[in-house]
């Protein structure tokens, strides 16, 4: 059992933008819907020295500065919004949640809550034990259709590294966060992020991020998705080392692209293009080794 924790472990976390639920100290799972926030749903703060204020607006006092990681509960959503690099969201009302400390309540704004997160167990069994991965969006161009997400690593109210990058979406995107600790040299832990929506025609990034020995994160692979029903889809899966068909310290991409017709009742395959490429990585890049078409 140890052996599989620290093997080929792997959870996922999958909410809607705007709200989140935890399970207390274990690996941490999420609901949520498009609504918004959702009074008594439970957060992490993305951002280090957040401001927790009296009242709902950026003029008001400073009640405290909440570390990276808080763990926080909705208590009320207020109908004052600010809007920061495209990004729309209201002030929320909530109250810390931090076992052993004082309770403190005030207002915070929507943008510094992580939307997403993975929270390991501090045991002996977990690797990276009592870390917070994190995931919200920083910026929305609404024009080029794309959202600028970060990824942030904290343990113990201090960040560890942050990644922000470019992906497609908008902010009724979904996130879907997995972490898992694959044999690459000098990584600690592989990312997974990926923003979407569950419908036809609607494009999703898959990123992949390397946190490695040194606490840099960097992504080093995209992946894209995009389907339209009954007429095509164009799928990229990425293979890691410990799932099925994967290869030591490599990544394995496979692209499929399937266009349909109808034939009677029937909606039949006319035509298909399928290839695999194959990246390795060498301790500090991702090098692309080999292309079949």
């Amino acid at each position: 059992m140890k052996k599989i924790l620290l093997t080929t472990l792997a959870l996922i976390a999958s909410i809607s933008l705007f709200a989140q639920e935890s399970d207390g100290d274990n690996w941490m799972r999420s609901e949520g819907s498009l609504e918004g926030f959702v009074i008594g749903s439970h957060y992490f703060t993305m951002v280090s020295d957040a401001n927790l204020r009296e009242r709902s607006n950026t003029q008001s006092t400073v009640i405290t500065k909440l570390p990276i990681g808080t763990p926080l509960e909705i208590v009320g959503v207020s109908t004052d919004s600010l809007s920061l690099r495209g990004v729309k969201l209201p002030w929320v009302q909530v109250r810390t949640k931090s076992p052993g400390q004082p309770e403190q309540a005030g207002y915070l704004w929507g943008g510094f809550l992580a939307l997403a997160s993975i929270h390991t167990p501090n045991d002996e069994y977990t690797p990276n034990a009592g870390v917070k991965y994190l995931t919200g969006v920083a910026a929305y161009d609404e024009l080029k259709h794309q959202i600028t997400v970060q990824v942030r690593v904290a343990k113990e109210g201090k960040e560890l590294s942050k990644c922000e990058f470019n992906t497609s979406g908008d902010l009724s995107y979904y996130p879907s966060f997995e972490v898992s600790f694959e044999p690459f040299q000098k990584v600690k832990a592989v990312l997974s992020v990926n923003y979407y929506y569950p419908a036809c025609g609607y494009p999703s990034g898959n990123n992949l991020l390397f946190w490695q020995e040194n606490n840099q994160l960097t992504k080093v692979l995209e992946t894209s998705s995009v389907s339209e029903g009954g007429v095509f889809y164009d799928s990229e899966e990425s293979i890691l080392p410990t799932q099925r068909g994967g290869i030591g310290d490599h990544i394995v991409v496979t692209h499929d692209h399937s266009e349909f017709e109808e034939k009677g009742e029937d909606l039949v395959r006319s035509s298909q293009k399928f290839g695999v490429t194959v990246y390795k990585w060498n301790g500090a890049k991702l090098l692309k080794v080999k292309e079949i078409k």
